[in-house]
C-alpha cells in the first residue's frame, strides 16, 4: 500500500464512510502494519480502535497484532487523559475558589463534549485561557497547588507569547496558562472581550466548566491548526473540526462564523481548514456557506499544497520511523529549512540580512521565555551565544547538504517555499 494510499484508507475510516469487506481482504499484513504506525503518528490510534470495533468486521479481517497495539494505545491514553482530567479539574476548581473566571481550551472541552470519551482525544497538556490582568495572580494560584514553572522569571514573560510558561506537577501533570489564542506574529485580531462574553457553561464529571461557544471555538481551532500547517501536523485538528460539525453543527449559525471570521482576519484559515476537513473526513458547512466564506484570492494549490503537507512531511517521518532513522535533527531540520523559507522571501540583502540578525538576537525578554534566566542576568548574554551557535550549526547543515544535492533536503526546501506561501496567504 502506498503512503498516500495509507493515509487515504485511515481517513475513510475515521471518517465514518463505509468500508467494503472486499477491501479489507486485501490488504496484506504488512498494509495492517503501515495503517497502526501511521495512526499512532497521527495520533488517531484511539479513533481507529473505535471505529474497527464499531463496524463489527469479521475478526479474520482485522489482524490481531493490529487489534492488540491500538487496543494498548486506547488503553494508554485513558489512563493519562484520567490523571489529566483529575488535576485539571482541582485547578479549575481552585481558581473558582478564587473568584477567577476561566475557559477551557481545546483537548479539555472537547473529549467528553465533543468525542464522548477521554481516551479519544489524545492531550498532553491542559490548556486554560485566563485574563491577562489575571494571568500572574493564577500562575500564582498553581504555585499553591504544588505546580512549578518551567522558568523561575515567568512573571516577566506574560507579554512574550500568548500564554505563560508552563506549569508541571510531581505527577507530570502540564498546565499552561494563556491571556490569548493566537500568538502575536499572526496578524489576526481576536476579539478577547468577546470571547468571554459568549463563553458557555459545559458539565466535565459534575463540575461546570466555561468553554467557547460554538462559532468561536469552530474559529479556535480552524486558526490554530493553520497556524501550525507549515510544520508537521497530525490528524487531530480535523478531527476536532469534524467532530464539532457532527454534533454541533446544528448549534452552529454559519452567517455569525461568516462575519466573526472576516473581522478577525481569519476568513483564509477558516475556509482552507474547512475545506480540507471536508476531503479528509466528510464533515463540512452546507455547500452555499462554503460559496460565502470563500476569499475572492483563494486559488486551488493552496489547498492542493496544504493536502501534500499533511500526507507528505509526516508520511517521509514516518519512512524515517520504520527505517529507524528519525531522530531530533530530522524534526530541528524541518523547522529550520521553515525558517531559511521565510528569510529567502525577504526582499533584499540588507533585508535578509535584517531578519537573520532579528532571528539571532531576539529580545532579552523572548529570551527568557526560551531559556531559564533572568533577564538582568550577565547569564543571558550566554544564551545569546549558545542561540547562535545553534543557529549556526542548523542553517549549516541545511546549506551542506544543499551543496551535497542531497535530495531529500532539496525536496523539503521546495515544499517549505510551496508551504510557506500558502502560509503567507493565509495570513494576509
Amino acid at each position: 500500500m502506498e503512503k498516500r494510499e495509507a493515509g487515504r484508507f485511515l481517513c475513510d475510516f475515521l471518517s465514518g464512510r463505509k468500508i467494503p469487506e472486499v477491501r479489507l481482504e486485501k490488504l496484506l499484513p504488512a498494509d495492517w502494519d503501515s495503517l497502526v504506525v501511521l495512526a499512532l503518528r497521527f495520533k488517531v490510534g484511539g479513533l481507529f480502535y473505535r471505529e474497527i470495533k464499531s463496524r463489527n468486521f469479521p475478526n479474520e479481517l482485522i489482524p490481531v497484532d493490529a487489534r492488540n497495539i491500538l487496543r494498548e494505545a486506547y488503553r494508554s491514553r485513558a489512563t493519562m487523559n484520567t490523571s489529566l482530567f483529575f488535576d485539571a479539574l482541582k485547578v479549575l476548581k481552585s481558581l473558582d475558589d478564587n473568584q477567577m473566571p476561566v475557559i477551557a481550551l481545546k483537548g479539555l472541552s472537547l473529549a467528553k463534549n465533543i468525542y464522548g470519551d477521554i481516551a479519544l482525544r489524545p492531550m498532553s497538556d491542559i490548556d486554560l485561557l485566563v485574563k491577562e490582568e489575571d494571568l500572574v495572580r493564577a500562575g500564582r494560584i498553581l504555585l499553591a497547588l504544588g505546580y512549578k514553572p518551567y522558568f523561575t522569571t515567568w512573571e516577566s514573560t506574560s507579554k512574550i507569547d500568548r500564554h505563560l510558561p508552563y506549569f508541571m506537577n510531581k505527577s507530570g501533570t502540564i498546565i499552561e496558562l494563556h491571556w490569548n489564542i493566537v500568538d502575536s506574529d499572526i496578524p489576526i485580531k481576536v476579539d478577547l472581550n468577546g470571547l468571554w462574553k459568549r463563553a458557555c457553561l459545559i458539565k466535565v464529571d459534575n463540575v461546570e466548566v466555561r468553554v467557547f461557544s460554538p462559532e468561536d471555538l469552530l474559529l479556535h481551532l480552524c486558526i490554530h491548526a493553520c497556524s501550525h500547517l507549515q510544520y508537521a501536523i497530525d490528524l487531530i485538528p480535523f478531527c476536532d473540526v469534524a467532530g464539532l460539525i457532527k454534533t454541533s453543527g446544528d448549534k452552529i449559525d454559519w452567517q455569525i462564523v461568516i462575519e466573526r471570521a472576516t473581522r478577525w482576519g481569519g476568513q483564509k484559515c477558516v475556509y482552507l481548514m474547512l475545506l480540507l476537513v471536508r476531503e479528509l473526513l466528510g464533515a463540512a458547512p452546507p455547500d452555499k456557506i462554503m460559496s460565502e466564506i470563500k476569499p475572492d484570492d483563494y486559488q486551488p494549490v493552496f489547498f492542493d499544497e496544504a493536502l501534500e503537507q499533511i500526507f507528505d512531511l509526516s508520511l517521509d517521518i514516518l519512512s524515517n520511523v520504520a527505517c529507524k532513522k528519525v531522530n531530533l535533527s530530522d524534526q530541528v531540520l524541518t523547522r529550520t529549512i521553515g525558517q531559511l523559507s521565510k528569510i529567502r522571501k525577504v526582499k533584499g540583502i540588507k533585508g535578509k540580512v535584517l531578519a537573520l540578525l532579528k532571528k539571532a538576537f531576539p529580545s532579552r525578554e523572548y529570551l527568557t521565555h526560551l531559556y531559564p534566566v533572568s533577564g538582568s542576568s550577565p547569564k543571558i548574554y550566554l544564551c545569546y551565544l549558545f542561540r547562535l551557535g545553534n543557529l549556526t550549526v542548523y542553517y549549516t547543515i541545511v546549506l551542506l547538504r544543499l551543496f551535497r544535492r542531497d535530495q531529500s533536503v532539496i525536496k523539503a526546501v521546495h515544499r517549505a517555499h510551496r508551504v510557506t506561501a500558502v502560509c503567507d496567504w493565509m495570513f494576509s
